[in-house]
C-alpha cells in the first residue's frame, strides 16, 4: 500500500528534524541516522547504533533483510550522533 501525501510528508520532517542532531527520544542518544536517505531499507526515519569504528552497521533491502545492501551500510554516518533536544 502505498504512502498517503501525509505519512510521506511526514516522513521527510522526521528525517529533517533528526538531521539537525537532535530527538525526543533517550532512547536514540548517540545514534546516527543513514546517509542513504530514502533509499535506505528502514526508511528515512531509520537510526543505527554506530559500531566501534563508527560506521553504520549492515543493513539490506527485502522483505528478511537477505537483500542487497543498503547504500549506507558500514559507511560513516554523515550527521553527528543524537543528542536529547534542549529544553526551552
Amino acid at each position: 500500500m502505498p504512502m498517503t501525501h501525509e505519512q510521506h510528508s511526514f516522513e521527510w520532517r522526521m528525517r529533517l528534524d533528526l538531521e539537525t542532531g537532535f530527538t525526543d527520544y533517550p532512547g536514540f542518544v548517540g545514534w546516527v541516522i543513514c546517509p542513504a536517505r530514502e533509499k535506505c531499507p528502514s526508511g528515512l526515519r531509520g537510526v543505527f547504533k554506530p559500531l566501534k569504528d563508527g560506521r553504520l552497521p549492515m543493513h539490506r533491502h527485502g522483505i528478511y533483510g537477505n537483500g542487497e545492501p543498503c547504500q549506507g551500510a558500514r559507511k560513516k554516518p554523515t550527521t553527528p550522533p543524537l543528542q536529547l533536544r534542549p529544553t526551552p
